[in-house]
């Protein structure tokens, strides 16, 4: 029996405590008493029904320390810890390991070179290459992804050894179906491929791949888990 695709929030995390963007602004997530929430608290509240969630380390993503003493806040949760923290190099990657989290993204974002990935995954097999892409242009800080296609960046990924991938939309409006024509053509050594970035729960919950691709879940933005909330 094939599993069904995975439903993988995103949470982004700022100064240790839960954001969301407001009007190109970063404010946080409150309680009743209006305290932010932390990760752990979040976690208890909004992700009882869902098996991993993606940290966005926005520290660290916009060049601060990252927060890898955060990740222990989920020590003995259930959930499956993915964490972007903005890696740059493996020493990154070693970081968020050793902090605890399960998987570490290695992103076109902030990687200093694609080496870097071939790198990370002889460290260890829990590295997601994820590809950033905006308006249909991938967003790199490397030479080795400018100007490259999302097809190019997924090959020279998957030449230095990546096997799982992401593909985040940073600019796809929420609840826009998803086009499945730009994924054509895959390496055939990708064997997970999961896709984010305006994609909300319904999208996730009813996505169907075409046959061949190896889609095994989507990363769903934060404002789609709280809305039943609000």
């Amino acid at each position: 029996m094939v599993d069904p695709p995975r439903v993988i929030p995103a949470v982004s995390l700022r100064g240790g405590d839960v954001v969301v963007v407001n009007n190109n602004a970063y404010e946080p997530v409150e309680d009743e008493q209006g305290r932010a929430f932390t990760l752990d608290e979040f976690a208890q509240v909004f992700l009882k029904d869902f098996d991993a969630v993606l940290v966005f380390d926005i520290d660290g993503i916009e060049g601060g320390r990252p927060q890898f003493d955060e990740a222990a806040r989920l020590e003995g949760s259930p959930l499956e810890v993915w964490w972007d923290a903005g890696v740059r190099d493996t020493n990154d990657v070693i970081g968020i390991l050793t902090s605890g989290a399960h998987k570490a993204l290695v992103s076109t974002r902030s990687l200093t070179s694609a080496k870097e990935i071939a790198k990370s995954v002889e460290l260890s097999d829990s590295v997601v290459f994820e590809v950033v892409v905006r308006d249909g242009q991938v967003v790199a800080s490397s030479p080795d992804f400018w100007r490259a296609s999302l097809g190019q960046a997924i090959e020279a990924g998957a030449s230095e050894g990546a096997e799982e991938v992401l593909v985040l939309d940073a600019s796809r409006p929420l609840g826009t179906p998803i086009d499945w024509r730009a994924l054509a053509g895959l390496p055939s050594s990708v064997r997970a491929l999961y896709l984010g970035g305006g994609i909300d729960l319904d999208t996730a919950r009813s996505a169907k791949a075409p046959p061949g691709l190896p889609y095994k879940g989507a990363v769903v933005d934060l404002i789609s888990v709280l809305t039943p909330y609000v």
